[in-house]
């Protein structure tokens, strides 16, 4: 029984010792995050510009992608529709520059979180947004593949929104 023993253990060591070790490649975290910049810089042009198939592109399929309000929950067709047709017919003035973009790079490169705050003058002059995506390599390109728009008060306006809305 021993010698089973002994023999099964030895096994196990041998099998274990045997598995190829994963060589991970070390990232350039700042390359990472130039090419992340082109693309958020690449979707707010296209944004810009109206032009819906370019802002599309940069999107994933799968993609999940929520608005300032609460009923906005969009994939990518949805949102497809929904750019064709406003920005087709809307005559405002898309344009913003981004104020603050954070980018926060996953250990292996792959994917990264993007937070982005700016005020869009066509929705509101007076409430910022602040945009949260998660981007994500597919293949050798990166896309988004979530979004969330979310209005942030500042902390002084809070009150006077809450009246507001009474």
């Amino acid at each position: 029984m021993k010698k089973v023993s002994y023999f099964a253990l030895l096994a196990v060591m041998i099998t274990a010792g045997c598995q190829p070790k994963v060589q991970n490649k070390p990232v350039d975290i700042n390359a990472v995050k130039g090419e992340i910049t082109t693309l958020m810089d690449k979707f707010l042009n296209a944004y810009q510009k109206k032009d819906a198939n370019a802002s599309l592109a940069l999107l994933t399929e799968d993609g999940l992608f929520l608005g300032t309000d609460p009923s906005e929950f969009f994939d990518k067709k949805t949102l497809s529709d929904m750019f064709k047709q406003q920005m087709a017919s809307d005559t405002s003035d898309y344009h913003y520059s981004v104020d603050k973009r954070e980018i926060r790079v996953a250990a292996d490169g792959n994917s990264a979180l993007v937070i982005e705050q700016f005020t869009m003058r066509h929705i509101s002059p007076k409430i910022p947004i602040r945009s949260t995506s998660h981007v994500v390599k597919v293949g050798d390109s990166w896309m988004i593949g979530f979004s969330d728009y979310a209005f942030i008060p500042k902390n002084e306006d809070i009150e006077k929104l809450n009246k507001a809305l009474e």
